[in-house]
């Protein structure tokens, strides 16, 4: 069974920010959550590999990358160490240094759509295009059907980056076809009918994504400034607060905050 926990884990991060920021290593507290799944590794190094991936879904990263390059000292063939390595280097936003062992996962198994999909988010954020259109369209000739799903977001988000606007927009919806409940997709048109200057399809999306996890704060800013552009003003400033509450010492609560003093939004 090939590994897709870092695939789903990978596609919901990418649904808040662009890539998140790692955490400082010593800064970690609390119990560390616990992965238990089959995998293609040798069974004595499989305890310690459940482990780093328990931190990158703790969003341990610098952490997560350490363990994985462990495992990988023990077990140097297998594709699923190498992603896991890739994957805690990217949210970290180590870009570069990514690419090689998310292409040695490939190379090794270049039919698992999970690991084409991960390849191309690091040549997208690398504005490597080309490359990553190829990563993306390889993921949708996977038979998992949670590959497609994900080169189908990733392709959204590459086309936003790009500024085809429409296009992206078309291809949120084309994945939530696929899965209408998913916050990623939902979020991704959002952000599309925003930049088409879309407002009220866009707060329409982004009061979706509140519904889907309300305790977000990105979905709760984009929201709010959706509404208070549309002049819908008190009702945006509630999401702005809310926001400010979700997050009261994150990046997104900060710009919440400064937004709610000012009374101001982007223009």
């Amino acid at each position: 069974m090939k590994l897709r926990l870092i695939q789903i884990f990978l596609t919901a991060a990418l649904a808040v920010h662009p890539l998140a920021h790692a955490h400082d290593t010593d800064s970690q507290t609390g119990p560390l959550g616990k992965v238990t799944f089959p995998t293609s590794c040798d069974q004595k190094v499989q305890p310690a590999f459940e482990r780093a991936v328990a931190m990158l879904h703790s969003f341990w990263f610098s952490a997560g990358e350490k363990a994985f390059r462990d495992v990988l000292k023990d077990d140097s063939k297998n594709p699923e160490i190498w992603d896991g390595l890739g994957v805690s280097l990217l949210m970290q936003q180590r870009y570069k240094e990514a690419l090689d062992p998310l292409k040695k996962a490939v190379s090794i198994s270049p039919q698992n759509g999970s690991y084409r999909n991960n390849l191309g988010v690091a040549q997208m954020e690398l504005g490597e295009f080309g490359a990553a259109e190829s990563a993306f369209r390889a993921a949708e000739e996977s038979p998992n059907n949670d590959d497609k799903l994900s080169a189908a977001i990733n392709w959204g988000r590459l086309r936003q980056r790009q500024g085809r606007y429409r296009e992206a927009e078309q291809t949120f919806t084309e994945a939530l076809a696929r899965d209408p409940q998913n916050f990623a997709a939902v979020l991704g048109r959002a952000a599309a009918r925003e930049s088409e200057g879309e407002l009220e399809g866009a707060a329409e999306d982004y009061l979706a994504a509140v519904k889907l996890q309300p305790q977000n704060p990105e979905a709760n800013l984009r929201l709010g400034l959706c509404l208070v552009t549309l002049k819908k003003t008190e009702l945006g400033r509630r999401y702005l607060q809310r926001a400010v509450e979700l997050d009261p010492a994150g990046d997104t609560g900060a710009r919440a905050r400064v937004l709610l003093e000012n009374g101001k939004t982007p223009s």
